[in-house]
């Protein structure tokens, strides 16, 4: 629940600063990158493509 939070401010601050070092999410974050070996990965919080465990392609 805290990080649910810190996550919602961290969008709504990113919205009135419309900079991204205001510490705010990516708006394309958990999309699907690609897949690779029957690993899926998904875009961080920064725009990172990172692998999600357990969630096969």
């Amino acid at each position: 629940m805290k990080r649910v939070i810190g996550t919602m401010g961290d969008r709504l601050l990113g919205l009135v600063l419309k900079e991204e070092r205001a510490g705010a999410c990516v708006e394309y974050v958990g999309q699907l990158c690609y897949c690779s070996g029957g690993r899926e990965y998904r875009y961080s919080c920064n725009g990172v493509c990172t692998i999600r465990l357990g969630n096969p392609c």
